[in-house]
């Protein structure tokens, strides 16, 4: 099964995709792979805090005080590179397990030499510890949205590998019990990939499962950081975490990119096309979208092509549609009156608008289910309730490769599943379904916000591209999610005043070792602070758009990086009569030459329902008429 393995491994991650807007555009993967960057996650008084501590080698991943871990999560945002660092760590175990079969199996010489020579040459940039893999007889990616609905690890193997590998059912019943086997007596990596688009059987099963006879076997699980709390993850069940924020060096890989690109292969003014490139990065402000992989690839290719983006989310995924859809028609018209800012100067999505009104809705009642499992990968019935799949005559949704299928292999009869080709660009169709129709936030949002806790952050990408889109819809949604998380806060506020008496309690009976602390108290603005970081990212993405009585709403407020200040504080200024918590944790900074010290003003006198105060640092000045007793610990 090794040989087998490692070859379908070779054929299936070999290449990748470097512009997800052609489909033709794969370049070797070990050609034009990049460091990531990964750093340890520690838990801290109940939750993950980033340590600042790279991961640079596979040892640090899988090792912690010389004992191996048994279950890992890597987690980062949605095309952060994810699914590429397995692809590479796959590649990665082919090659090493190739040149240890080969020197058991062939003499030594010069061939075998160069062989070993040109690898370490190619990994000298990359995670450089090959021989770390070698402690794993085995290593088996798992799909996790193409296994919805399943909970045994070894069933979806089997699903995925081994019948991808066997055609015959004799020979693929002769692997099941060969790999039960394997997973029994050898030490396997088990690599799942995607669990935010997983969902299993029930509330029992928050997690994929292994038997209790694998015991040798290790997991590795990526996943979006929103699903670690809402999949309700114990930390007994985290043996490490780590955060992967995208690109190590984005120009480095920006340079990569273009010297695949047919227009500079080859040419003497490379560097000139990297420095002007660098220059539209830093005059724009792009910076921070480069260490996404897909958003790099899809900037940098449409810098190539003419097209500047300076900023916007809904720009950058408009232009994606945009390709997409000239893959499948290249009528070309713009529109006389563009719906939304984005569609400005666009020339395939007007041509197309009825097919994007279509997938739009597919997308957003895909997503919204109640059937949490069809959210994201789904059949042909659930497709003909919006004319796509066969019921779309020009096939117009898989030829644009908006849609894609996968062949399942089944007992009885072979079917197929369908998935959008990213979630963020379901997400990004859901919201402009939403801009079109906003009676849907009362009639569906309103509903699932309900039926599921914490559910802004699954969705909230669709509410950061509405702010975008609709700005009157997107103040809408957030009073909703903001009703949802005000009632949390209140769960916290109960239990502060709770605590508060209990140490009144001990003080009136001067107890000296009481346990209860203050700072306790003021813990949960850090872990609520899920929500504000939405409603942030939506504001800037609002701004970004042009938009107008940016009214989003937002009741509890966490103060604490400087650069977040300006942003927040335009944010609170609109919903002083909401604000019912406020948190200001300001670390000292020293003003640089020229710069004055830093100082924010908070006028509370219009907020009237303030039930909780905090104030830590220099340069808070509060101000006007309001009805407090502040009281100063130290």
């Amino acid at each position: 099964m090794l040989g087998a393995l490692t070859k379908y491994y070779r054929k299936r991650f070999c290449h990748i995709n470097i512009f997800p807007l052609d489909d033709w555009a794969e370049e070797k993967l070990l050609d034009i792979y990049m460091p990531l960057k990964i750093q340890l996650m520690a838990k801290e008084r109940g939750y993950f805090k980033k340590t600042g501590e790279q991961i640079l080698k596979y040892k640090n991943i899988f090792q912690s005080d010389t004992e191996p871990n048994q279950q890992i999560f890597i987690q980062g945002e949605a095309g952060y590179g994810k699914s590429t660092f397995l692809a590479k760590l796959v590649m990665d175990w082919c090659a090493i397990t190739s040149e240890q079969s080969a020197e058991m199996t062939l003499p030594i010489d010069d061939s075998i030499t160069r062989f070993r020579s040109n690898t370490q040459m190619r990994y000298s940039n990359v995670f450089a510890d090959l021989t770390s893999l070698k402690d794993f007889t085995y290593v088996f990616h798992v799909t996790l949205r193409e296994s919805v609905g399943q909970f045994e690890i070894e069933k979806m193997i089997n699903t995925q590998i081994v019948d991808s590998i066997f055609s015959s059912k004799e020979d693929r019943e002769k692997a099941y019990i060969l790999l039960d086997e394997i997973m029994k007596r050898e030490r396997c990596l088990v690599l799942l990939d995607g669990l935010d688009e997983w969902t299993g059987t029930g509330d029992h099963h928050n997690l994929p499962t292994l038997a209790d006879v694998h015991s040798l076997c290790v997991l590795l699980i990526t996943t979006r950081p929103w699903k670690m709390t809402e999949a309700k993850i114990l930390d007994s069940q985290i043996c490490k975490l780590l955060q992967l924020d995208g690109v190590n060096n984005v120009f480095e890989v920006s340079r990569k990119i273009l010297r695949c690109m047919k227009e500079f292969k080859g040419r003497q003014d490379l560097d000139k096309k990297q420095s002007e490139f660098e220059s539209y990065v830093h005059k724009f402000g792009l910076l921070e979208h480069l260490y996404s992989p897909m958003m790099l690839c899809l900037i940098v290719h449409s810098w190539t092509k003419g097209t500047e983006l300076k900023g916007s989310l809904c720009e950058k995924y408009s232009l994606l549609l945009e390709c997409l859809f000239k893959k499948a028609n290249i009528e070309t018209s713009e529109f006389q009156e563009p719906p939304y800012r984005c569609f400005t100067e666009t020339q395939n999505i007007q041509p197309n608008i009825e097919h994007l009104n279509r997938l739009a809705e597919a997308a957003f009642y895909l997503l919204f289910s109640d059937t949490q499992e069809k959210a994201l990968v789904f059949t042909i019935t659930e497709l003909k309730k919006f004319n796509l799949g066969q019921l779309d005559k020009e096939n117009f949704a898989l030829k644009s490769g908006i849609l894609s299928v996968t062949r399942k292999a089944s007992a009885l009869r072979s079917s197929s599943s369908f998935s959008f080709i990213h979630k963020s660009i379901q997400e990004f169709l859901a919201a402009y379904h939403i801009a079109c129709n906003t009676n849907v936030i009362d009639d569906v949002i309103s509903g699932h916000l309900s039926r599921h806790k914490d559910a802004y952050l699954d969705i909230s990408q669709v509410f950061i591209f509405l702010c975008g889109l609709n700005m009157s819809a997107a103040n809408k949604f957030s009073c909703m999610m903001d009703e949802h998380d005000v009632a949390m806060h209140h769960i916290y506020f109960r239990l502060q005043n709770i605590l508060l008496a209990g140490y009144r309690e001990d003080v009136a009976n001067q107890q000296k070792d009481s346990v209860l602390k203050l700072s306790d108290y003021y813990l949960q603005p850090i872990i609520r602070s899920g929500l504000q970081k939405v409603i942030l990212a939506g504001y800037r993405e609002a701004v970004a758009n042009q938009q107008k009585n940016i009214l989003l709403k937002l009741s509890v407020y966490y103060f604490n990086f400087y650069n977040d200040m300006r942003d927040l504080h335009s944010i609170w200024t609109n919903n002083k009569s909401n604000v019912l918590s406020m948190t200001i944790d300001l670390i000292e900074s020293s003003p640089t030459r020229g710069e004055s010290a830093f100082h924010i003003e908070f006028d509370l006198s219009s907020c009237n329902k303030l039930q909780s105060l905090k104030l830590d640092g220099k340069g808070i000045l509060l101000s006007g008429n309001y009805k407090y007793d502040i009281v100063f610990i130290k």
